[in-house]
């Protein structure tokens, strides 16, 4: 129960939060809003010994059970990582925060709902048991980042950056959310822990590689991997803290988590192997080569950023193969591929949001984050030097610090994975130098994260402003959070034993794996990999002093680089979708009748294939009276004359006559109601129609074309023809089961014995519901557009 209180303490603060807009205390939305990150901490450290032991902290709710859909929530070893990352490094990015912005200049509640609206989409994420439950937060996390990035809305780089993340991150979650459903198609849950019980069963479905494949994109757009890595860099236009946040510890994490949660089922296929490690290396690769070339720190982050998470996929792709049945031999050493991924995956996050906020602070006392005319900080500002070189160091894999531990471990899975059967020795020397290239274009690109802010001298005439401290209380934050880097690297077996696993427990569901945990040590004597680091350390140090080297950036095309491709596209999708809007809604509405009769046509004739012309058993007529007869005559001769008169009068009284005649029809059925109904209705709109039509001129008669007039002729013949087909189908009794079973069944079914009433409670009071949100949903969108104002002179009003 106390997973669900967690839930609730998050939404009744952001509520708080959201109420104090516009008030004397939005001020203090900061501090209120640090309530949720601290309490969810302290919530899930007193956890870490409950999960150790085995104990799993369950929820379970039926909330839509006739389609497997449940409030089914699960804290175990690998989710308790990802919720102690979300909200510890949460707790450190809101107080951050609350010394970043201003409550003069900023709309502080507003943004702090949106951090809250994304800290509980991730927990949510990762706590979630039910796979339509994890995509409903997932989508969140796609919403609150989009809110989040574009939360200085006014500029133009801000709003491109938050639509691009969102149209990538959403394509992603909507092909996972298919191949989500191909996995409850095939094991007929919607529960996780479930469908990894039923491996064999999953792998033998002839569905398995595009439910695979789908759930690969959710992934790979999630957590930033090439190609579509591009939104990540354009996503670095939102304020630091969210960067700081976003991007280090949360929701580029989803998509590894995603991986690792599902690593049972998608491991029992080497293509997959071959598929997530290759996209791994190739980002690996991609982010941390354009890393080095960047003028922006924050960018510069951004791509690095893209470069580890490339690492941490590496790894989960090499352990992918930890469960198949088919590598048992080498399962220690899939294993500590894992074990690795999860490693490096708590240091990045560390080091990483510490980055971040150190770049913030720059920013925040410079006034810019450019590198040409940042220099000599280190003697205004020492320890945001401090504070950013060690974490610096740690990402570039020097002793001392947490980095060095896992990337050595990376270098460790490379070269013994390298020796398994499932690789040969070409695979795995393309593997270890991907690898290599990629951590000395690392190494360069921290050095640089040091050497160009901090060192040489400082450009005062060319800072926007002079800093004079050294941040104040944005070093809160970073300067808790980077005596981490070093303890970590001290204790790591702590870590290892505690956190990391107990989630490869969970994971394997076996007991079994907390006995094969490889022991973590900063040496481990001549090794391949050892002499990898130092060439590492060699070429990097080399490519340092010697600059000029990076002119090779200027030989690449700027027609070649995925985010050109990225723009191409998306203008060319305006310019199609502005052609066939212009095309089709041309204001015809002869057309618009045309489109729509042909696709019922095609559908119905497709469905009547389908399902086949049976033999036709009988077909009953209704019994008609002289009386109806001659009604329906009337009808005919009426409807027939309207397509030859020009005059809107006679038009409208000729209608008129229809429209009674029909009501006639209805009494003589029995049906009073609907003659009634039809009587009053056919006399409003006949007047209503007279007092009109009476100031209009009459209908010009036109000229008519032969070949339009064959195609109106055709459309009325093929619904007529359709109508009867489908009446004398719906007769025989051997199509399909009569609806009546529905009627006679309706106490047991719907839980009442009036089947009108259960019609009008179980839909239309449904209907009612959802037509009220979007009466909401519209009123407050006019609402924000009454009160919407553009602040005339404002410099980031958007051209």
């Amino acid at each position: 129960m106390a997973l669900v209180w967690l839930f609730l303490m998050i939404i009744v603060v952001m509520s708080i939060v959201l109420m104090t807009m516009n008030t004397k205390f939005s001020r203090f939305a900061g501090w209120l809003s640090l309530i949720a990150p601290v309490l969810s901490s302290i919530y899930f450290l007193s956890q870490i010994r409950n999960v150790y032991t085995g104990n799993i902290v369950t929820y379970f709710q039926e909330w839509i059970p006739i389609i497997d859909v449940n409030l089914d929530f699960r804290l175990d070893g690998l989710s308790l990582i990802f919720a102690l990352l979300i909200s510890l490094i949460g707790a450190g990015v809101f107080l951050y925060a609350i010394y970043y912005l201003s409550h003069e200049k900023d709309n502080l509640p507003r943004f702090y709902t949106y951090l809250l609206m994304f800290m509980l989409a991730m927990l949510g994420v990762v706590l979630s048991n039910n796979t339509i439950l994890l995509y409903t937060f997932w989508e969140l996390t796609s919403i609150s980042s989009f809110l989040l990035i574009s939360y200085w809305y006014q500029r133009g780089k801000s709003q491109e950056g938050a639509l691009k993340s969102f149209l990538i991150t959403v394509f992603g979650g909507m092909a996972m959310l298919v191949g989500l459903i191909l996995l409850n198609s095939i094991t007929g849950t919607n529960t996780i822990t479930e469908q990894v019980g039923m491996v064999d069963k999953i792998f033998e479905s002839p569905w398995f590689v595009l439910a695979v494949i789908l759930i690969l994109l959710g992934a790979f757009t999630k957590s930033a991997q090439f190609p579509f890595h591009i939104w990540l860099p354009d996503a670095m236009e939102a304020p630091t803290p969210v960067s700081a946040y976003l991007h280090s510890a949360t929701m580029v994490k989803a998509g590894l988590y995603l991986l690792l949660r599902f690593t049972p089922i998608i491991g029992q296929s080497e293509w997959v192997v071959y598929t997530v490690v290759t996209v791994g290396l190739v980002t690996l690769l991609v982010g941390s080569f354009f890393a080095v070339n960047k003028k922006d720190l924050k960018a510069m982050l951004a791509y690095s950023t893209i470069s580890q998470l490339g690492m941490i996929m590496t790894m989960i792709g090499l352990g992918l193969l930890a469960l198949n049945s088919d590598f048992k031999a080498d399962n220690e050493i899939f294993l500590a591929s894992l074990f690795a991924a999860l490693f490096h995956l708590i240091n990045h996050a560390i080091f990483k949001s510490v980055l971040f906020m150190g770049v913030g602070i720059i920013d925040h006392e410079t006034g810019t984050r450019d590198v040409k005319k940042l220099g000599g900080l280190r003697k205004i500002m020492p320890i945001t030097a401090v504070v950013m070189t060690i974490s610096a160091l740690s990402m570039a894999g020097i002793p001392l610090f947490n980095g060095f531990l896992s990337k050595e471990a990376f270098f460790t899975n490379l070269v013994e994975t390298g020796h398994t059967e499932i690789f040969n020795q070409v695979i795995s020397i393309v593997m270890i130098s991907a690898g290599f290239i990629g951590s000395i274009f690392t190494f360069v690109y921290c050095i640089k994260l040091i050497k160009e802010p901090f060192f040489g001298q400082i450009k005062k005439e060319q800072l926007p402003k002079v800093p004079r401290h050294d941040g104040g209380g944005l070093l809160i934050a970073p300067f808790i959070i980077v005596l981490f880097v070093p303890t970590i690297f001290f204790v790591p077996n702590l870590l290892g034993e505690y956190l990391i696993g107990p989630a490869l427990r969970d994971i394997f569901q076996d007991g079994q794996v907390m006995n094969h945990l490889p022991h973590i040590s900063a040496w481990h004597g001549f090794t391949v990999e050892l002499f990898l680091t130092l060439g590492i350390y060699i070429c990097g140090t080399l490519l340092v002093l010697f600059p000029k080297w990076d002119v090779i950036y200027s030989k690449f095309s700027k027609q070649l680089e995925i985010n050109t491709l990225y723009t191409q596209g998306m203008s060319l999708l305006d310019r199609v979708s502005t052609f066939s809007i212009q095309s089709i809604m041309n204001n015809k509405l002869n057309q618009y009748l045309h489109i729509i009769y042909i696709i019922f046509f095609v559908i119905m004739g497709y469905g009547i294939y389908q399902v086949g012309i049976y033999d036709i058993a009988y077909y009953h007529i209704t019994d008609a009276s002289t009386f109806e007869i001659i009604i329906l005559i009337n009808i005919v001769i009426t409807a027939t004359a309207l397509m030859f008169i020009r005059e809107r009068m006679t038009m409208t009284i000729l209608n008129g006559v229809i429209g009674y005649s029909i009501a006639v029809v209805f009494i003589f059925m029995k049906a009073p109601d609907l003659a009634l109904t039809q009587l009053v209705i056919e006399t409003i709109t006949t007047v209503l129609f007279l007092l009109v039509f009476y100031h209009l001129p009459n209908v010009q008669k036109d000229n008519p074309h032969v070949l339009s007039e064959v195609f109106k002729l055709t459309i009325s013949l093929l619904m007529a023809v359709f109508v009867v087909i489908f009446v004398i189908m719906m007769q025989q009794d051997s199509l399909f089961d009569k609806i009546s079973f529905y009627y006679e069944h309706a106490d047991e079914l719907a839980g009442v014995k009036n089947i009108v009433n259960g019609i009008l409670g179980d839909f239309r009071a449904l209907d009612t519901m959802l037509e009220g949100i979007v009466i909401l949903i519209a009123g407050l969108g006019i609402f924000t557009l009454v009160k919407f104002k553009i602040r005339k002179g404002d410099p980031n009003e958007r051209k």
